[in-house]
């Protein structure tokens, strides 16, 4: 909207328009003034101000028409504008702005769109009441389109308002909501087909995956229990190899020390041979020697007189007298020892006196 700035003291206002804004300023029911971007001064009780976009202009619209099946069908549409006869749009509808704040005192752009919908309604409608719904969905919206424009590229009555169509887009053809939704059911159902399809392989790769998986771990469990096996049997054969190896070595060992042992009998039996033939030699000579010396005592003992053999045998006994328990000398062994001994002095006195004599 154009800025009217108001002074206190002064009767005059002053008017400022934006470039994209055209001013028609009116004084006593003639133009006086005209032009987009205006600034300049004026009078409030003279003046009469319109103002009209000179840029493009939008507007959306919606037409809610049957197809020829009897379903309701809504078109939405987005035309653009222009107006290219500012006078001849300002005499059409109600553009002036408020002398106090530069506002529209009408509402002019929604009623170029209300007309601009009203201009394109019966070609919408005759197009949308001659097709099937689905004709219209498939192949609506470039048709609906094609027919807008061309009415409105030949309808003079946009031309005597001074307004020109730059562009139409039709942003949807839509059905009902129920209708939607029932007609979109078969291609959701396909989707979801298609997509339940794909879940299906997809756990069905999974599986096979797994399966896959668990040979893998089930192949390399057995091929462990394998190793573990020949393992098992090779530690089996290292301890038989150990056991017999122990086993020979003891035999071995037993062998050598029955030998040790045999050697050492066979030692101590010669030693004890030797002993016994060296105590039967030394047994032997003491017996020989024995009976020299007993035959010497008896030759000594028959040599000997009896009063001498008598002596000796007493001198003998009085040094085993310890030795002896119980002795008894009769009074008869005693005298003849005597007598005996006292002839052998008489002689022997006698032999000494023959001797001296001589």
């Amino acid at each position: 909207m154009p800025t009217i700035s108001k002074f206190p003291f002064i009767p005059l206002r002053r008017l400022r328009a934006e470039p994209n804004q055209l001013i028609l300023h009116f004084s006593g029911g003639r133009l006086k003034r005209s032009g987009g971007g205006l600034a300049y001064w004026f009078s409030p009780l003279s003046a009469a101000i319109a103002m009209l976009p000179i840029e493009d202009c939008q507007t959306t619209f919606v037409l809610n028409e049957r197809s020829a099946d009897f379903q309701s069908v809504k078109v939405q549409c987005t035309l653009t504008y222009r107006i290219s006869d500012p006078q001849k749009a300002a005499a059409r509808f109600n553009f002036s702005v408020s002398i106090d704040s530069g506002a529209w005192l009408d509402k002019p752009l929604d009623r170029l769109s209300a007309l601009m919908a009203q201009r394109s309604l019966p070609i919408v409608r005759q197009f949308i009441s001659r097709q099937n719904l689905e004709a219209i969905l498939r192949d609506g919206s470039e048709q609906v389109r094609t027919a807008i424009v061309q009415q409105l590229s030949h309808d003079v009555e946009l031309a005597a308002m001074g307004v020109q169509w730059v562009g139409l887009v039709i942003d949807q053809i839509v059905p009902s909501a129920e209708l939607e939704k029932a007609l979109g059911t078969p291609l959701r159902e396909a989707v979801q087909s298609r997509a339940d399809e794909a879940q299906f392989q997809r756990r069905a790769l999974a599986v096979e995956k797994e399966r896959a998986i668990k040979e893998n771990e089930l192949a390399t469990e057995l091929e462990l229990e394998r190793r573990q096996q020949e393992l098992i049997s090779k530690r089996g054969e290292n301890e038989l190899l150990k056991v017999q190896q122990s086993a020979i070595s003891s035999q071995a060992q037993q062998q050598a020390e029955l030998l040790r042992q045999q050697a050492a009998h066979e030692a101590r039996t010669q030693r004890l041979v030797q002993l016994s033939t060296a105590k039967a030699q030394a047994q032997r000579i003491l017996d020989e020697q024995s009976q020299i010396d007993q035959k010497a005592r008896h030759q000594i003992w028959a040599e000997t007189p009896q009063s001498a053999a008598m002596g000796m045998a007493l001198s003998t006994l009085a040094t085993h007298l310890r030795q002896i328990g119980h002795l008894n000398i009769t009074p008869d062994l005693l005298a003849q020892s005597f007598q005996q001994l006292l002839r052998e002095q008489r002689v022997q006195a006698g032999t000494e006196s023959a001797i001296r004599s001589e």
